[in-house]
């Protein structure tokens, strides 16, 4: 029996975030959107979510190592321009707390940005819990992290869905028993959550 969902921020909650900026600078500077995407989010702000560089040093590399013409300002700024939240999912969470679910908007974010982030959409109002790993100095889908939100939820692994746009996030989860959904767009989401929980 299913107790707790995890709902990804950034790419199901909001849209996708890394990828949307990297097929932005692709689109205005050449090359391919993933060789951006490899370098902002998978090098330097995968290293900014654990403390290991700041926000603004991963903003500074991804400038520096492209040689973009433009300041990090200006790319932090074109970053947050791009987001937008998807209603859709949010409805669907407040469905599900009235059903009796549990659930956990999780995100892996530097402090700042996930700070602006919560008060741009009011993310902690449609959430009742939201958990950003960088505040654990965690990775965000390790299995030390899974098993904190498992223990804070009182949950077992087998009672957990997992909803993430990156292959990566869910490995570990899919490893300790979770059910997990690799999100392509809302409705395949769903779709796969409704045969989790009523299949």
């Amino acid at each position: 029996m299913i107790k707790l969902i995890i709902f990804d921020c950034y790419g199901l909650i909001l849209n996708e975030g890394y990828p949307n900026t990297s097929k932005a600078l692709a689109r205005k500077f050449g090359g391919k959107w993933q060789d951006y995407h490899q370098v902002m989010y998978q090098e330097y702000f995968n290293l900014a979510a654990i403390r290991k560089i700041s926000q603004k040093e991963a903003w500074q590399k991804t400038v520096e190592h492209f040689k973009l013409p433009m300041t990090w300002q200006q790319l932090r700024d074109l970053h947050y321009r791009l987001f937008k939240i998807d209603n859709r999912a949010v409805k669907l969470n407040h469905e599900l707390n009235k059903k009796g679910y549990k659930t956990l908007l999780l995100s892996k974010n530097t402090r700042s940005q996930f700070a602006d982030t919560c008060r741009r959409f009011g993310l902690k109002k449609k959430f009742k819990n939201v958990i950003n790993t960088w505040e654990l100095n965690l990775p965000k889908a390790s299995k030390k992290t899974l098993s904190v939100v498992m223990d804070k939820f009182k949950v077992k692994s087998e009672e957990v869905i997992y909803a993430d746009d990156q292959e990566n996030n869910l490995v570990d989860g899919r490893n300790m028993g979770m059910k997990t959904i690799l999100v392509k767009n809302y409705q395949q989401f769903k779709k796969e959550l409704n045969h989790y929980l009523y299949d």
